[in-house]
């Protein structure tokens, strides 16, 4: 059959809308794009065994490439969901296919160094007469720094061919250029079949001969019959989408118009309620027009397939619409009527339906706005009435809600708002007004539902007071009692020195604003200071004082240095567990630590050595008592200045 032949079905206004040419048992190769009319369900679809890594099956299609996993080398193939750094990072980051889907893979070519079949596969049982699209999508892996920035550009011709190998149509892509991201590209080209179809080869080929560059990844392979441009209509209107709400009065009116030269058209509109995966006729809608039933919430996708009367049950042959999506949304939840009190010469908030994104409110002396939660400034009795708001949700939904609004006589409360007490000082609170109190919270208070608690606090509070009147207003004040911390002060414990040695003195004072000195007789610098560094030559008492700035009292504490010559190291002890003189302990002087403490019989052999302070000799040797008589001990020990002492003498042991 000519190509004239086929080109009679096709007017020439047809002719100039599809970019797609016919070839039809020509040998012939041009320069085509991919079909501007509709297309059907894929014939053939080819997406690399989504889930799997694996080599192309031979018995499903073939290459001219070696399969290899990862990152291919040149003449090699790989096919993957996931791939970064290949190249040493000279080729894009490949993450999912073509369409995104979970698990998804795609064929990855290294075409360098030879030309190849890429996939090859043949397909049988066509529709006679028809028209298919014969694509798939293709994308440049590769940056401006791979092959030394010098790559050869991938450039493929796809075919459709006889099984003799004659070319029925095919076209080549030119090469595709790099852009530094994986940009998809869709080629493909077109043929129509006789009336009795052969079988058909597709067969996809590299063109580039080149030693280095040529890399490109290739995905959803397909074949599609294809027909007339089909415009769908909503309502008049060309949508793809609408959002409705329940109780919607749109009439919902679905119409088809096409261009076609079926002999014998057949039409059947479909639905979708999974959002496109699966379709369903609908009984009877097999018109141009099909009105969409009332419903109350649900998606439903439409679309139209149409096909000639002979190949209806074929879908090899049909023709779909672009999907038109209707959603119909559950309204927001409407509020309960109910009653607001404002009170005379009181603000008034109305309170709005929350997470909307519009309101519109109406009520008496012509009140309107648009604010969620308006206020009525010194409510009055005319302001008395039916407020409305209209709320508007999401895809435009709205509900009406609407409040009562009386007024009655109000009331005020009157308190000092501002207390400053000390720490454990009861403080007797009052409000006055018309009407019951009550205090939050209620911690420290005799009674939170008096006009005049006593509060009993330890730490600073803030207090709301509401006084209701008997028609349900309110009024209210917030209440700061800042407390102040009690004072408390320190000046330590009494401490033993050498004379000559110094000793630090450990205050402490506790309390809010307090100022405080050391008093001693004699100078001491950095009186200021809590701890002081002193070093008296005799007994001496330090005096810490302190005030409160904020009236929280005056308080002292004393603190005695004794100076001591020398060491005191006891003559003797008695280790007869009567309770007295039983352990045999050296006297510390604050300052210093104990480095050694060891004792010897008269033979020189040691009996007792420590470094611990806390820890004395009870006359022993593990569990036998030592003979009564002279013991010679050596002490050392250091000052926290560096300073070593050392002294040694004797102890004398009674029994």
């Amino acid at each position: 059959m000519s190509l004239f032949s086929y080109l009679k079905y096709f007017n020439t206004k047809q002719l100039q809308y599809y970019c797609c040419y016919l070839i039809v048992f020509s040998p012939l190769t041009i320069s085509a794009q991919l079909w501007s009319g509709n297309l059907g369900s894929p014939v053939y679809n080819y997406s690399f065994n989504p889930g799997t890594t694996q080599a192309l099956p031979i018995s499903k299609a073939n290459t001219s490439y070696t399969y290899s996993q990862g990152c291919p080398y040149p003449g090699n193939y790989s096919i993957e969901g996931l791939l970064d750094g290949c190249d040493s990072g000279r080729w894009v980051s490949i993450i999912g296919d073509h369409t995104h889907d979970y698990g998804g893979n795609y064929m990855l070519v290294n075409a360098a160094t030879k030309a190849g079949t890429v996939l090859v596969d043949t397909i049988a049982a066509l529709c006679g007469n028809t028209t298919y699209q014969f694509s798939a999508w293709f994308a440049n892996v590769m940056k401006n720094t791979a092959c030394g920035g010098h790559p050869a550009l991938p450039n493929f011709t796809l075919s459709i061919e006889t099984t003799s190998g004659n070319v029925l149509a095919s076209f080549t892509s030119g090469v595709l250029p790099i852009t530094g991201i994986r940009n998809w590209i869709e080629y493909g080209v077109c043929y129509t079949t006789p009336a009795i179809p052969p079988t058909l080869v597709m067969r996809i080929k590299s063109l580039t001969e080149a030693g280095c560059g040529s890399v490109f990844v290739m995905d959803d392979v397909t074949l599609k019959p294809a027909g007339p441009k089909i415009t769908i209509t909503l309502d008049g209107q060309n949508v793809t989408n609408i959002d409705l709400c329940r109780g919607y009065t749109n009439p919902l009116i679905l119409e088809s118009a096409f261009t076609t030269e079926f002999s014998d058209l057949v039409l059947q509109w479909q639905y979708s309620i999974d959002t496109s995966k699966t379709w369903h006729d609908i009984p009877g809608a097999t018109t141009a027009i099909y009105a969409i039933p009332h419903r109350d919430d649900s998606l439903i996708v439409y679309r139209i397939r149409i096909a000639e009367r002979s190949e209806a049950g074929n879908l090899k042959c049909s023709i779909y619409s672009n999907p038109v999506s209707t959603n119909v949304h559950h309204l927001p939840e409407q509020q309960q009527l109910k009653e607001v009190i404002g009170c005379l010469n009181k603000d008034l908030v109305l309170p709005a339906p929350p997470s909307f994104h519009a309101y519109q409110w109406t009520g008496p002396l012509g009140f309107i706005s648009s604010t969620p939660a308006p206020v009525l400034k010194n409510v009055q009795s005319n302001n008395a009435g039916l407020y409305t708001v209209l709320s508007t949700g999401d895809f435009g939904c709205s509900v009406l809600d609407s409040l009562q609004v009386s007024v009655f006589p109000g009331t005020t409360i009157y308190t000092d708002t501002l207390y400053k007490i000390c720490e454990g000082t009861p403080l007797h609170l009052s409000a006055t007004g018309n009407g019951t109190f009550e205090w939050t919270p209620a911690k420290g208070l005799s009674n939170p539902v008096i006009a005049n608690p006593v509060a009993t606090l330890a730490d600073s509070i803030q207090y709301k007071v509401v006084l209701t009147n008997s028609y349900g207003c309110k009024d209210s004040a917030n209440v700061t009692i800042n407390v102040f911390k009690k004072l408390v002060v320190s000046a330590g414990t009494d401490q033993s020195i050498l004379l000559g040695d110094t000793v630090l003195l450990n205050g402490d004072v506790q309390g809010t604003s307090v100022t405080y000195s050391w008093v001693s007789p004699g100078l001491i610098s950095n009186s200021g200071d809590l701890q002081l560094v002193v070093s008296p030559s005799v007994d001496t008492h330090y005096t810490l004082n302190a005030v409160s700035k904020v009236g929280c009292g005056n308080y002292s504490s004393t603190v005695t240095v004794h100076v001591f010559k020398n060491i005191y190291m006891p003559k003797a002890f008695t280790p007869n567990a009567d309770g007295l003189n039983d352990v045999y302990h050296i006297f510390m002087l604050d300052g210093y630590k104990l480095l050694s403490f060891t004792i010897f019989n008269r033979l020189g052999q040691r009996v007792f050595s420590t470094n611990n302070a806390n820890t004395g000799w009870d006359g022993s040797i593990g569990d036998h008592p030592q003979d009564p008589g002279q013991y010679v001990y050596y002490l050392e020990m250091k000052h926290r200045s560096g300073k070593k002492i050392t002294r040694k003498g004797t102890i004398l042991l009674l029994r």
